[in-house]
This record gives structure tokens, sequence and C-alpha cells, in this order.
């Protein structure tokens, strides 16, 4: 074997310690790039503690031995240790900037995903409308049938976002409260997430083997194509920031846009309730707002409140009679459009508005699941909606 491919040899097993096969058009350059510094470090560190050890033993201080008079100025010696790191680190910046770069431009046609994050869920829309359809819990095992049963560890219901694979996909972040970081591991990729301001991030999703690669099957059922990639917050941003994750999974373009399809339509075609219980399960309504009437969540629980008064911290802006069904639709509708205006007594102003979020349909099933936890429902909440006429 010669030396280059002793070189490349080595290269490839301390890529395989350090790395997974990326999943997406960035990986190939990143992980250059990342291997790229992990040599220089090397050679650095080689080339340093070498001598260092050598010249501490070799002119270390000896009992009845003058000590030598050394320089205190060499020009070439000062020149090589200022230019030799500057062209590696100016390497390094242009190298990591194309990538950037790389991570900003898509490529050709584009699909569009928006995606919020807010403490502690992040939420998407995509260009029809639809927000993601399922949900999955990271510790979640896949039996046999296809069935799932919770871990014990993550037990919080995360979102999964589909994206088609092998074409170009561009994110718009914009954050509801504080910075987020929108970090996919095995795609490479991660962009932070700011309030009053959008961010992008734009990739080519790939499929690589999934016994070699970072992608995973923990929450899907049995056949489902695809692989399922994990989504985390790179940025702390409070008590639940570790349990801030989602699900980026990779279809073929035609079952990409039959899910988009199908989760855009999934609102008109549920009874009222269950389009409320959707909301709450798949809009991240979960996080914060518990349906058991048990106390101590990051919000008031959704049961046990629907058709009484409520105590408030702070109130502002109309006063609603809560004896009454409109009293609580007008309170809903304002805890949606401005959480902050009336603040339930106990729970800090903490959520986010879901202003253009949530179309009318959409906030008639909140109301009408919230009334079903009280078991006020109507005929009319549980009623199928008509078909509509192709």
């Amino acid at each position: 074997m010669s030396n280059f491919q002793l070189t490349l040899a080595l290269n490839d097993w301390l890529t395989r310690v350090w790395l997974l096969p990326g999943n997406s058009d960035l990986a190939p350059a990143t992980d250059g790039l990342f291997m790229f510094i992990v040599w220089v470090c090397i050679i650095s560190f080689v080339a340093l503690m070498i001598p260092m050890f050598y010249w501490t033993v070799r002119w270390r201080r000896k009992p009845g031995v003058p000590p030598i008079r050394t320089p205190n100025h060499n020009t070439a010696l000062e020149i090589t240790w200022v230019v030799g790191p500057l062209i590696v680190v100016t390497l390094i910046f242009f190298w990591g900037f194309h990538g950037f770069m790389n991570a900003q431009v898509p490529q050709g046609n584009v699909e569009t995903i928006s995606i919020t994050g807010k403490k502690w869920a992040w939420s998407g829309m995509y260009a029809n409308g639809a927000g993601s359809g399922e949900t999955v819990i990271f510790d979640n095992k896949v039996t046999k049938n296809g069935d799932q049963s919770p871990g014990v560890r993550g037990n919080v219901e995360v979102p999964v976002f589909v994206v088609p694979e092998g074409v170009s996909v561009k994110f718009m972040l914009t954050s509801s409260d504080v910075m987020h970081s929108f970090y996919i591991p095995d795609m490479r990729t991660k962009m932070d997430l700011f309030p009053n301001r959008t961010t992008s991030l734009t990739f080519v999703p790939q499929n690589s083997d999934p016994a070699k690669s970072g992608a995973t099957d923990i929450g899907k059922k049995a056949g489902t194509p695809g692989r399922d990639h994990y989504v985390f917050c790179a940025e702390y941003c409070g008590d639940n920031h570790s349990e801030m994750g989602a699900i980026i999974r990779v279809l073929p373009m035609d079952l990409y846009k039959a899910t988009v399809e199908e989760w855009g339509n999934v609102i008109d075609v549920l009874p009222l309730v269950d389009v409320g219980k959707f909301v709450h399960e798949k809009r991240g309504c979960v996080q914060c707002h518990n349906v058991d009437g048990k106390p101590g969540g990051t919000g008031p629980s959704w049961k046990g409140y629907y058709g009484k008064p409520l105590e408030f911290d702070v109130t502002s802006g109309p006063t609603w009679d809560l004896n009454t069904d409109e009293g609580w639709e007008n309170y809903i509708r304002e805890s949606i459009y401005n959480p902050g205006a009336k603040l339930h007594k106990g729970y800090p102003n903490q959520m986010p508005s879901y202003a253009g979020q949530l179309n009318e349909r959409a906030i008639q099933g909140v109301r009408a699941y919230m009334r079903d936890l009280a078991g006020r429902a109507t005929e009319e909440d549980k009623a199928q909606p008509p078909a509509k006429k192709k």
C-alpha cells in the first residue's frame, strides 16, 4: 500500500469515527471541511508537542551549568507563525462561506416551508396552508404490527414535517418569542431563528443507507415509505429546551405532494370536536395545555374550565361573560390572537400569538373541543361536515 493510499484509508477511518453519512447535498462539503480542520489540529498538535517535549528535555536547567542567553526577536520565525496560520484560517473561512451560501441559495425549483419556533415547539406551514398532520414521540418503540409503545424518555409529542427527496427545499424560519436554532444533524445544517425577523436555509434532502446514516424510523409505523431525521433546538431557550424537537421525513415527490394535500384538507373533513383535538395535538398546544385537568402545566388545562368564570392576574380589553358560550367564544378567540390580554391566574405571559396560523374553522374546533372536555358538546360540534362538491 502506497503512502497516499494509507493516508486515504486513515482519513476514511477518522471520518467514520466522527461522522455518520450525511443525508443532504450539503453533507460532502461540510464533512470535508470538518475533516480538514481535524487534520489541521492533528498536524498542529504533532508539530508543536514533539519539539516542545524534546526542547524541554534537551534544554532543561542543569545544576552548575549557566543558562544560555536566548534571543528575544526572530523576524523570520515571527512572520512564519503569523502568516502560516493566517493562510490556513483564511482557507477555512472561504470554504465555510461557500458552504453557507449553498445553504442560502436554492437549486432550481424549490419547495418552501415556513417554520416557526416557540417555547417549546416547532410548527410549520406549507404553501397550501397545511401544517404538520402527524406527531411522534422520540422514544416510542414501534412493534411488529406497526403500533407505537411509549418509551421512558422524551415522552413529548413532536411534529413531523415532510420534504421531497432529491428536490431543493427552503425553510423560512422565524421565532415567536426568543432565539431558537433549527438543527438537523444528519442533514449537516443549522440556522438560528429570531423574533421579528426571518432567516432561511436550503438543502436537497437525500436518504442514504439507513444502516449507516443518522436516519431513523423510530416514529414511523412499519411499512411507511421514506426516512425520518431528527430536528433539535440548538439554542438554549428555557425550561423545556431539551424537549423541543421534530422529525423531518424525506418522501418520494409523489407521496410528498399527496401527504401535504391530505394535511391541508384535514380540518375541512373532520367534525369540529376532532378539529379541536387535531389543533391541540398537531399545532403545538399540547406542549403547554393538558386535557386531563391536572394543574402544574406550563399553561392552564383545557379541561374543567369551559362555561365557568375564571380568575385573571391581568385583564385588558373587553370584558367577557364566561358563563355564556358567546363569552367563551370571544375569550378563546382573544387568547389565540392576543394571549397576553387576559392572563389566567397563576400562569405567566409566555404564549405566542397564533394570529394568521389558525383559520375560522380551526378556532371553532378549539371551542368545540374545550366544550366537549367539559361534557357540553352539541350535536353540531360532533357532526360530520358535508362533503364538498368537486
